[in-house]
Parts: structure tokens; sequence; C-alpha cells
């Protein structure tokens, strides 16, 4: 287990909300319209996944029992997963999960004090090209609709999604050929040959970030500040 906490904890530091080589995840539940310290310059693009909540539970009055009906049915999502077109799952929770190889069923299961147990896992879909979030959804409740469940066995699917980008440095030129484009618009706004204008970037270094401006759509940026001076000399 120690093994698998090791990996969540890597995989949590980058999952939720900052960028990493790999990808990029924002709770997609509430778009935020809010601005606050958002840069005026960013990308919108398509999401590449969604990341589902799904909690397997038993009421099975046994300890060994329901450890074996969830270790069944566990086994049969991991199988069932492996056929699944633009599917795969992880154990755990968004933002904090880890591969389904990491962790035996016995360290997964969470026994509660109401005599019931339960493992969760993330179930991550692919997002197909045109497809609505509804489409994204409806996939995603099949495919768990479809397990066939080990005796008292019930699924719940979690109200919070998360939309991901799967290879956030590819829209990294793009964002930043747009934030140049915008230093230059200032630079012929603000100034001239007679007047030149300095721009100052700061946070250029930083990764970017994302969040949900729609169903399946996730707004990049980076969280840079920008400062200007006017006037011969500078």
């Amino acid at each position: 287990m120690k093994r698998a906490l090791l990996f969540a904890a890597a995989f949590a530091a980058i999952a939720v909300p900052a960028a990493s080589a790999q990808q990029i995840v924002a709770q997609s539940n509430f778009v935020n319209r809010n601005q606050g310290a958002i840069p005026q310059v960013s990308i919108t693009v398509r999401a590449d996944f969604v990341l589902f909540s799904v909690r397997y539970e038993t009421a099975t009055r046994s300890a060994d029992a329901r450890e074996d009906e969830l270790s069944k049915t566990f086994a049969t999502i991991v199988q069932r997963v492996s056929r699944a077109e633009g599917m795969s799952v992880e154990v755990g929770t968004p933002g904090l999960s880890a591969a389904i190889e990491t962790a035996a069923i016995k360290e997964l299961i969470q026994n509660r004090g109401d005599d019931r147990s339960g493992i969760d896992i993330v179930l991550k879909v692919m997002v197909k090209e045109k497809e609505t979030f509804d489409a994204v959804r409806a996939r995603a409740e099949k495919f768990v609709k479809d397990i066939p469940l080990t005796g008292r066995v019930e699924a719940t699917i979690g109200d919070s999604q998360f939309l991901g980008v799967s290879d956030p440095k590819k829209h990294r030129d793009a964002l930043i050929k747009a934030i140049a484009d915008d230093v230059k618009l200032m630079q012929s706004s603000f100034g001239g040959s007679a007047t030149p204008v300095s721009v100052n970037l700061s946070g250029m270094e930083s990764r970017a970030l994302t969040r949900p401006v729609g169903p399946l759509d996730l707004e990049i940026y980076i969280p840079y500040s920008m400062s200007l001076r006017s006037g011969a000399g500078n």
C-alpha cells in the first residue's frame, strides 16, 4: 500500500488543477465565470477526456463476505474495461488516484462502522469527435450499469466530473503566440517610434492552468502579469 500511496500523492500533485507533462484536469460541475486573477489572454480547447468517480459498496453483514463481493466485482470491472473502447480505470478518487496494479484489493476496501464496505474507482472516458457531454456521461453510465455486480454490491456515480487535456504542451505554442500578439498590440496602441513602450511580463515560467468554461471546453492560461512603461529611453 505504501507504493500505492506514493503514486497517488504524486498524481494528486499534478492532477487538479495544475498542468503536467502528461495531463491536466479541472472540476467541471460549476463553470467558473469569475475572471479574478485570470489574465486577459487565454485559449479555449476541447477536453480530451472526462473523469467520473464511481463507488461500489455493499452492506452484507459478514466482513469476509463483503470483501469477497467487492473483490469479484472489482475483477469484473478490470476485465470489462480492458475490452471497452476509450475507457480506463484507476483506484481512488479524481485528483487522488493510482493505477489499479499498485495495490491489492484488500488494501482498497474501506470498511465503515455501520457494516458497510466499499471501494472507489475513477472511470476515464475519452471524448469522441463532435461528442456532447451528455453522450460522454451516457457512455459512462452504461458502462457502470452493464457491470455484473456480486451479492449486495451497489454502484453509484458521483456528482462531480472532471474535464481533462491529455497533452497540455501541445497547446503551449498557441498560447505563447497569443500572448506575444497581445504584447505587440499594447506596444502599437500605447506607443510609437517617438514614445516607445517597454512591456514587462512576469510569471511566464509558470505552468499552464485550466478552468472549465463549457460542458466540454477548458480555458488554458498562464498566470502571468503585464506592466507597461512609456517614454523615450525605456
